[in-house]
């Protein structure tokens, strides 16, 4: 028999049933009346509640992107390229030369690192990313290109090119030290270290552009390391190689032309001849006493290295550079040392030198009086036609197209002038060119340098200076021809006192 207890769990129980079983059949009562407004609104809160954490999370992948991009490029915390001394060019490399792309990815590897799978969202980010750091590389290297070419069109249009005067060899574009720490910078042009200035190593800056300064650095030749005093790629180039025999009168020649040219220079407010080198150093230093009357000029010594005479000559707001080599006769004696001689095939204007009383047939023109004044001066130096030929062949063998129409200019200069004046062979009035193939019999070698130049004369010289020690005007008058295509201005200078006597120079 129950107690009282028990009775009163036993009602509450099926209370409590009815209780729980009410809001059910309540709620499905509603959502059989009401089913498709309460699915609608589920649905619709499921959807909101999605796309709003979906949101968020894009957001929160956003900004963890963008962090880790900032990170990167403005914090340091990008991953290290190659160093700046990789490939021996010790300079920090551009933001378009690698950065760019080492900064994209890092950003990716850092943000995935961080977002885990999550980070698949962020590829259309990464997409974007990748097609701005696109559109800068394109623009920074289609700079890097146009600059190059506006540079290397200038210099075209100004007739620039380099030669080094050590090794002979065609210069692109010489190497550059820096100022502060001695670096060598091998290729400084606008490229992968940098646009308009490149950042060395210790951090000092410079132009990758002569017209932006380049040419007021030290330079070196990028093939033999010679220093470069003449900063080349600022002014136009002029070669000129003088070749003959042993004993011809080269060097003397080289000394009158420098010297007539150091006379001219100082006469013009604007005007100026710069030595550049031992070489040139040494024409200014002995030019006045090697040319006095009576001095012997010692041979150049047949196995020394042949360097130039570099000088820079200015006439107003234009200069010029000029390479004057002087080699010793015995090279123009066989084709394998003229063959050395690697700077024929970069030059376009050539003098060669003779002297007329090493010539037999002029010799025997001589008087016996005449031939013992002058025995004393004579050189034995081989037919002119040898040297010629050796250096002709060299030319030709450089030439751009063989055998084409005859380019280049040759001077043949008579030297001695001064000693057979008054002679049994003194020109006179005979026009040079006739004087020349009659007298001294180069008849048969100007009629094949009228064939394998465009343009040849003949030059009656006299390298010697006078009481005064001014240069004898015959210099000038030689310099001026040789310097015309070179632009008037400079053919008016080297023409100096000369000018008015010597019009026919053109």
């Amino acid at each position: 028999m129950s107690g009282p207890g028990e009775r009163d769990d036993g009602a509450a129980r099926p209370g409590a049933v009815l209780l729980g079983v009410v809001p059910l059949v309540a709620a499905g009562a509603v959502a059989v009346v009401f089913r498709w407004w309460v699915l609608a609104a589920a649905v619709s809160l499921l959807v909101g509640v999605g796309v709003l954490a979906a949101v968020a999370g894009l957001c929160v992948l956003t900004w963890l992107y963008l962090r880790e991009v900032h990170r990167t490029m403005a914090g340091g915390g990008g991953a290290a390229g190659p160093g700046p001394d990789v490939h021996g060019e010790p300079a920090h490399r551009g933001y378009h030369g690698g950065p760019a792309w080492w900064d994209l990815c890092s950003a990716v590897r850092r943000t995935w690192r961080a977002s885990a799978l999550w980070g698949v969202l962020l590829l259309p980010h990464v997409a974007a990313h990748a097609l701005v750091v696109g559109g800068y590389l394109a623009a920074a290297w289609s700079l890097a290109g146009a600059l190059r070419v506006v540079d290397t069109g200038l210099r075209v249009v100004r007739r620039i090119r380099m030669v080094c005067p050590e090794c002979y060899r065609r210069l692109p574009y010489p190497a550059y030290l820096c100022g502060r720490c001695g670096r060598r910078h091998d290729t400084v042009r606008p490229g992968a270290h940098g646009l308009l200035r490149r950042r060395c190593r210790c951090d000092r800056t410079l132009p990758t552009l002569i017209l932006l300064g380049a040419a007021d650095l030290e330079t070196l030749c990028p093939h033999c390391d010679r220093p470069l005093e003449h900063r080349p790629g600022e002014a136009r180039e002029f070669l000129l190689p003088l070749f003959g025999g042993t004993g011809a009168g080269k060097t003397r020649l080289a000394a009158g032309l420098h010297l007539a040219l150091a006379q001219a220079a100082r006469q013009g407010p604007d005007s100026y001849l710069e030595p550049f080198g031992e070489e040139a150093a040494r024409l200014s230093r002995e030019g006045a006493r090697a040319l006095a009357p009576g001095h012997r000029t010692r041979p150049t010594p047949p196995g020394r290295k042949v360097r130039a005479a570099t000088v820079r000559l200015g006439a107003g707001r234009r200069a010029l550079v000029l390479q004057l080599f002087d080699a010793a006769g015995e090279r123009f004696n066989r084709t394998a040392t003229t063959e050395e001689l690697e700077y024929l095939g970069e030059a376009s204007t050539f003098v060669l030198v003779v002297d007329p009383l090493g010539i037999p047939a002029v010799w025997r023109c001589l008087t016996a009086p005449e031939r013992d004044r002058l025995a004393g001066e004579r050189s034995h130096t081989r037919d002119p036609e040898l040297a010629y030929g050796a250096v002709r062949d060299e030319v030709e063998r450089h030439r751009r197209v063989p055998g084409g129409r005859p380019q280049g200019r040759l001077a043949v200069v008579v030297t001695r002038g001064d000693l057979v004046r008054g002679t049994s062979v003194d020109p006179g009035g005979t026009p040079a060119r006739e004087w020349a193939g009659q007298v001294l019999g180069l008849g048969n070698l100007l009629a094949r340098a009228e064939a394998d130049f465009g343009a040849v004369r003949v030059f009656p010289t006299s390298a010697v200076a006078g009481p005064d020690g001014l240069a004898d005007p015959s210099l000038h008058v030689l310099a001026a021809w040789l310097l015309r295509p070179q632009g008037r201005a400079f053919a008016d200078l080297a023409a100096g006192p000369a000018t008015a006597a010597a019009g026919g120079a053109r």
